[in-house]
């Protein structure tokens, strides 16, 4: 066996322990600090999208019963594995065991049916549906997932999600996200609803979305649609600072100071505020994990005429360098 053998070997199990650690535990923001970190490595990457393949088809195996109780059986056997499962595909045919009895965490849950999703400040999901689509759900958002024999019916209520879609051309992936909807077959896109406004960004694939006059757009790969329109309806993006957040990052490219406190707030930890509101307008880049105020603050106190001051409740106030003097 040469190295790349062992080290591919060495991601699967890891791939493996990151599926099972997110989808038995409360994931807190150190976990998925720690998942993020891990899987920017494309070959990490990789291998967790093939453990959540394996998983969506096990699945689907693991609901007729005399597999389940098969596998069940296998699972409290001593550690010997049968030839036909690898140790990397054995631990995901357990999950599928998990999964087949309905059970469900903060990290990965199955949907079947309808049901209502929602994280909270700081946190994020990702959820895998019975379909083999994925969504990962932002902070404060909350999205109900209704699936039919005819089409696949999400509806954003607010906040930001990540839509990767199975290609089913018989049942349309919908979206709709106040007055405004989304339509696929399979592709890959970000819909954030905030503040009334809904902004839809595509990655990959190719979507319509029908506006609240009744007009409809298609979008290419790296192109954003918002409504309602600030400017040209549609423009083209980085798509890497848009989706940034799926792995835990707040990427600022020019952006105003007032906006990327606001962004920073939304995923908890410390407060910041801004006691400098002529400063609002200035304009900053970089990045930052979530959920980190404290390296954001030193970032913006290193290139603005700022200074940081923190109150007896812990939260920083960002004040005009001259008037703490």
């Amino acid at each position: 066996m040469d190295e790349d053998d062992i080290a591919a070997k060495r991601r699967h199990a890891e791939a493996a322990q990151w599926f099972a650690r997110l989808k038995t535990l409360p994931v807190s923001h150190g976990t998925l600090k720690d998942f993020f970190a891990w899987r920017r490595e494309r070959a990490n990457a990789e291998a967790f999208e093939e453990a959540e393949r394996f998983w969506s088809e096990a699945e689907k195996v693991g609901e007729r019963p005399s597999i389940l109780r098969a596998i069940e059986t296998a699972e409290h056997r001593p550690p010997r594995r049968p030839p036909f499962l690898t140790p990397f595909s054995w631990t995901l045919a357990a999950a599928a065991v998990v999964a087949s009895l309905g059970l469900s965490w903060g990290g990965y849950v199955l949907l079947f049916g309808g049901r209502n999703l929602v994280t909270g400040v700081g946190e994020q999901r990702v959820i895998a549906l019975d379909d083999g689509s994925r969504l990962n759900l932002n902070t404060e958002t909350r999205v109900n997932v209704r699936y039919g024999s005819e089409a696949r019916h999400l509806v954003l209520k607010d906040g930001e999600a990540m839509f990767s879609v199975a290609k089913d051309k018989a049942r349309p992936f919908v979206v709709t996200a106040g007055d405004v909807v989304v339509t696929a077959t399979g592709t890959r896109f970000d819909v954030m609803l905030r503040d009334k406004r809904t902004v839809v960004t595509l990655v990959e694939g190719r979507v319509s979305v029908r506006a609240p006059d009744g007009t409809t757009t298609w979008l290419r790969p790296g192109e954003q649609w918002g409504w309602p329109p600030e400017g040209p309806r549609v423009q083209n993006v980085k798509v890497d600072t848009v989706t940034a957040w799926t792995e835990g990052r707040l990427v600022f490219d020019n952006a105003a100071l007032a906006n990327a406190i606001g962004e920073v707030n939304r995923y908890g930890g410390v407060r910041v505020i801004l006691d400098a509101p002529n400063l609002g307008s200035e304009r900053l880049s970089g990045s930052f994990q979530v959920g980190d105020s404290e390296s954001f603050v030193a970032a913006v106190t290193a290139f603005l005429p700022l200074r940081q001051q923190v109150d007896s409740r812990g939260r920083i106030h960002l004040t005009a360098a001259e008037q703490s003097e």
